[in-house]
């Protein structure tokens, strides 16, 4: 069980007024206003983790600051100004995810663009991201996950979060490179991804770290083999249209926007893929490891999963298809409750552009802003009711879907609402569906779910799956 992420202490009458009048624009007032509190330790990946932010969010309240002078950064938790933040997006902040992430994703990525040059990217890329096409990569997901949870059951126990790193990967590499890479090829990319997501994290960034040596060596090895691909369909050439219905989403994306007149050069496709790559393979496989987790100390929910799929086969037929997914509601709840208690994206990061007023405090410009969306899902105004994992908190009393409030946001949000979430939900409640139609799963020691996501797969929680009797 999470520990509550409420500060523990009573706030006084002008910090409660601080907290609920939020302002979060550029001001003059700004500059008059004091700086949030905290402290000047150095910040560290650390700081990064839930556990750490709950100690400093009850010490100091929703606002508060961290890092050395020149490295100041101030961690907003109040969900209203988190949404404001959100968006004014490329108006009063910008996205900043530091110079690891910048330099290995390069200069084309979509999370590096900013302004006008953002809209034109997301715009051409929202095409491979629309629902008609998202399901249109259903049949590869089942496939994909029908794979996975069989080699797992062979096996005395896996490692889940590596395991799932694993299996969303493999999809992520599906629709830059198709499902006919083979497992040797699909193992070395994995294993140059890995390097990616390790030099990421290296400070400083430069060659003398061996982390960012590496991350830079893998970048280069990353591009030369997804570049093949991707060249194929490009220029018009006739081997390219002869052969457009086997593209990948990527090429596919590509085509419809060449034919609009919006067609992407080659060098930014390349960064966006190492992007799609980044962006879709951690944090669905955290949450799907947490959800694993879940559901293997939880048999009650796992019944009503079942009895659901159940009354959906005899409905739709075996096959698992959008009219099917559609029709998931409870796994529908579970999926959303998943993301509720496990957000996928503890934090998001942005530069002040101006001088800013963020709930009673001046945040001068220049300075990192940590938007903590966990806490966000967590907020009374999302679940009123119910700590803990609770499913059914998003369904009415007739057991269908009740509407997500808008301070639900565990994909983001405003200009930067992460493109793939549909298929990241599809994703789950396809795994979902197929594992508690065969399945059963335990944790030979128990395990808390993860409390932040992570790029290490150090903290290990293995799981034995078998086929059901």
């Amino acid at each position: 069980m999470l520990p509550p992420l409420a500060p523990a202490r009573e706030l006084s009458r002008s910090q409660k007024e601080r907290d609920s009048g939020l302002i979060c624009q550029s001001s003059k007032r700004a500059a008059l206003l004091s700086l949030p509190p905290g402290d000047t330790s150095a910040a560290t990946m650390e700081d990064l983790t839930v556990p750490s932010h709950i100690s400093r969010l009850r010490k100091y309240g929703s606002v508060y600051k961290r890092g050395t002078p020149g490295n100041e950064i101030v961690v907003v938790a109040e969900p209203d100004s988190v949404q404001a933040l959100l968006t004014a997006d490329g108006a009063t902040v910008a996205s900043d995810w530091g110079e690891g992430v910048s330099t290995l994703l390069g200069p084309g990525a979509l999370t590096n663009r900013q302004g006008d040059a953002h809209k034109a990217s997301r715009r051409i890329l929202t095409k491979g991201f629309s629902r008609e096409e998202t399901m249109a990569y259903l049949p590869g997901v089942v496939k994909l996950a029908a794979s996975f949870l069989s080699r797992w059951s062979s096996q005395e126990s896996v490692p889940l979060l590596g395991e799932m790193k694993r299996y969303t990967f493999d999809i992520s590499c599906f629709l830059i490179m198709g499902f006919d890479v083979e497992e040797e090829e699909r193992w070395k990319l994995r294993e140059d991804f890995s390097a990616l997501q390790y030099g990421m994290l290296a400070t400083p960034f430069n060659r003398s770290n061996p982390l960012a040596a590496a991350g830079l060596d893998a970048r280069a090895r990353l591009l030369e083999r997804i570049q093949p691909q991707l060249s194929l369909f490009s220029h018009g050439s006739n081997e390219g249209r002869k052969a457009s219905a086997k593209m990948t989403p990527m090429q596919r994306l590509n085509a419809v926007a060449k034919a609009e007149g919006e067609e992407m050069p080659v060098e930014e496709l390349l960064d966006h893929s190492l992007n799609l790559l980044t962006a879709s393979t951690e944090t669905t496989a955290f949450s799907m490891c947490n959800m694993m987790v879940e559901l293997e100390s939880k048999s009650h929910i796992v019944q009503k999963l079942a009895d659901e799929q159940k009354t959906l086969m005899s409905r739709h037929g075996p096959d698992i298809t959008e009219a099917m997914l559609e029709d998931m509601l409870y796994g529908e709840a579970v999926a959303r409750e998943v993301l509720r208690v496990h957000s996928p994206i503890p934090f998001v990061f942005r530069r002040a552009l101006v001088d800013l007023e963020v709930g009673g405090y001046t945040i001068p410009k220049g300075w990192t802003l940590h938007l903590a969306l966990h806490q966000q899902q967590l907020d009374s105004k999302v679940a009123p009711d119910q700590p803990g994992f609770y499913p059914e908190q998003w369904l009415d009393s007739t057991g269908h879907l009740i509407e997500t409030p808008r301070s639900f946001m565990p994909f983001g949000g405003g200009p930067r609402l992460c493109l793939g979430w549909m298929l990241a939900k599809m994703e789950m409640k396809v795994m979902i569906a197929l594992f508690v139609r065969g399945y059963t799963c335990k944790q030979p020691s128990k395990q808390q779910a993860l409390l932040a996501n992570t790029a290490h797969e150090d903290a290990v929680i293995q799981m034995s799956f078998a086929p059901k009797q």
